[in-house]
């Protein structure tokens, strides 16, 4: 009997060890898919071993895709699952802090395609400093972290104004302090340098665009980019283009097209224009 328990013992560990390295080379699959620029087909593969860590890659992949080649009507649909993935990563392992911070991601993106006041209602923001507060207890020198840290700050104050900073908290200080936080930890990240430049235009002060400029006019491409490197530096290219013009219809076009805003129900579209600093020419 011992001899019989024995072996089962070793069955269950060996089939475990063949599960987790199969698991293990389906998402190094995954991940090449994703370097290629192949970034649905990444979400597939590493969706179908049903691990946190491959569904919180599928949900990062499919946010890229969202993010950065999707348009219009596709943005959402691709948001929607990279959510369910994420939440699905969460309920399998709740420490992992990429499905936290990855539904924190998909979170952001709905409230800025539904706009501030179906974001509001649903109460996006909360959320997503919920999860981000969850990784900031567990992985304080995470620097998606506070990437994403950045991101909340930044955008609730772009958006809301002083009422949003009132409601949630947000503070434009705090948030450019995070996103220093971040780019300390990770100075040459182009995803990292793309987001803080972008949030920094969007809010339209003089201050914040002189340093977003210097940020973006920093960037350069890795030795040997991946298709989301690339993509991030046209992104990158186009904004600087942009600022280089001072043309503050331009700037304000390029901002919202990046963000991919949509409108809410009231006919906004969930920010302010962007206004020139007095003095400055239009």
């Amino acid at each position: 009997m011992r001899e019989c328990a024995r072996l089962a013992a070793l069955l269950v560990a060996s089939l475990v060890f063949i599960g987790g390295a199969q698991a293990a080379a389906e998402l190094d699959a995954a991940r090449a898919t994703f370097e290629q620029g192949d970034f649905v087909g990444a979400a597939e593969e590493a969706r179908a071993p049903e691990t946190a860590e491959g569904l919180a890659f599928a949900a990062r992949a499919l946010l890229v895709q969202a993010d950065l080649v999707a348009r219009g009507d596709d943005r959402l649909p691709l948001i929607e699952q990279a959510e369910e993935d994420a939440r699905a990563a969460i309920a399998l392992a709740p420490e992992y802090a990429e499905g936290h911070l990855q539904l924190a991601v998909a979170l952001g993106f709905k409230a800025r395609l539904e706009g501030r006041l179906t974001a509001h209602a649903e109460g996006y923001a909360d959320e997503a400093r919920a999860h981000l507060d969850y990784v900031a207890a567990r992985e304080p020198d995470n620097p998606w972290l506070h990437a994403l840290l950045g991101g909340w700050h930044l955008e609730i104050s772009e958006v809301g104004g002083f009422l949003g900073r009132t409601i949630y908290g947000a503070e434009i200080e705090a948030g450019v302090d995070a996103y220093d936080q971040a780019l300390s930890l990770k100075p040459d990240d182009l995803l990292i340098v793309y987001q803080c430049a972008l949030q920094l235009v969007a809010l339209g002060d003089k201050p914040l665009m002189t340093r977003a400029r210097a940020l973006l006019q920093q960037a350069t491409l890795p030795e040997d980019p991946d298709a989301l490197d690339r993509l991030i530096f046209e992104r990158i290219a186009e904004l600087k283009e942009a600022l280089a013009s001072n043309n503050w219809a331009l700037i304000d076009s390029v901002v919202r097209t990046q963000k991919g805003e949509g409108v809410s129900p009231d006919g906004s579209t969930g920010r302010l224009q962007i206004r020139p600093p007095i003095g400055s020419p239009r």
